[in-house]
């Protein structure tokens, strides 16, 4: 939007920067660059949506004015005719914040610019991944789910093979899960992964999920798994006349994570979790 009372333009390079996402109860900091090309500033205002909440006016006094009604708290001695400090920034602050630049006279050119901000609820807790066994084999299939529980909005999700990020036809994205109570949401990534060389020469493999919400939270959570082969060869070289006994501690899923919100047959996940341990004694 240009408002001239003549042909002289007199406001160059008007910018806003606000932050596109910043946490709940943190402070906001939100400038207005703008060139005066040599004339006088007649005044720099603030809005909200369209409502404006603060204005800088340097001739007058008090040079700043606050507006109230938009529940926002703006901390004056930071705050200027470029820059703007919202205190303790709540999820009724998101939303398209404009800066409106206007010259002095002759010309009283004005100039108004607009960013995005949003503000985020970030999970209490990291992700949790269920599902994963301790032991596989080559040619096994590796079924869990990682779930991040409680933001606003839902968190990013994406899985990794030793530090590697995995192919997305491996995955399957789950609906976001809403909490109309809190109005917080819960994000699920299933992961199925064929195990087909990847043993070789090793035993031991990192899954590994991640949880991001834009710039301002990222978690990470890792589940190693090992290969089975070892054990079973521990196991056929027993001296003669002994029964072996193996000890496997797999885990075992009394109430998956997902499950709350997502319900699977026997042939979508194998229902372990890290939390509970079951120990399995296999003799020949």
């Amino acid at each position: 939007l240009r408002i001239s009372a003549d042909l002289v333009i007199t406001l160059k390079d008007v910018r806003v920067s606000v932050p596109v996402a910043i946490r709940r109860g943190d402070n906001a900091n939100l400038i207005c660059h703008y060139d005066m090309e040599g004339a006088e500033l007649y005044s720099v205002k603030w809005y909200k949506g369209k409502r404006e909440f603060f204005r800088y006016t340097p001739k007058e006094i008090p040079a700043l004015k606050s507006f109230l009604g938009t529940g926002l708290s703006v901390e004056r001695p930071l705050s200027n005719g470029s820059h703007l400090t919202l205190v303790a920034v709540e999820p009724a602050a998101t939303g398209k914040y404009s800066c409106e630049v206007s010259a002095d006279l002759p010309s009283f050119d004005t100039m108004i610019v607009s960013s995005e901000m949003e503000v985020v609820d970030v999970p209490v807790t990291k992700p949790l991944i269920t599902g994963i066994k301790q032991f596989y084999r080559i040619g096994d299939v590796v079924l869990g789910n990682c779930t991040s529980y409680n933001s606003k909005p839902a968190a990013n999700l994406t899985w990794l093979l030793d530090d590697k990020k995995i192919n997305t036809s491996q995955m399957m994205q789950y609906p976001i899960f809403k909490d109309h109570r809190s109005g917080l949401n819960t994000s699920t990534l299933g992961l199925f992964f064929h195990l087909s060389h990847h043993f070789l020469g090793r035993s031991k493999l990192k899954f590994s999920c991640i949880a991001k919400i834009h710039d301002v939270y990222e978690q990470r959570v890792d589940r190693w798994i090992e290969d089975e082969r070892p054990k079973l060869m521990a196991a056929s070289a027993s001296p003669v006349g002994l029964n072996p006994v193996n000890y496997v501690h797999s885990i075992y899923d009394q109430s998956s994570a997902a499950s709350s919100y997502h319900h699977h047959d026997s042939s979508d996940f194998d229902n372990q979790n890290s939390d509970a341990y079951m120990t399995q004694i296999q003799g020949n």
